[in-house]
């Protein structure tokens, strides 16, 4: 199950989910299951995030 404001990694691609509105069921992504990131390790994924171009 997954909550408002969880933020999710895959263990293998890296790909990160931030979860906008919660539900039932688990996330996958290359076919395994994706791992909930603490909220401090979230604040440091997405701060890093940047858009192509962006300076």
């Amino acid at each position: 199950m997954t909550k408002e404001s969880d933020v999710h990694k895959c263990k293998n691609c890296g790909c990160i989910v931030a979860i906008i509105t919660g539900g039932e069921g688990d996330l996958t992504c290359c076919g395994q299951q994706m791992i909930e990131v603490t909220p401090d390790k979230a604040k440091k994924l997405i701060h890093g995030m940047t858009r192509p171009g962006a300076p």
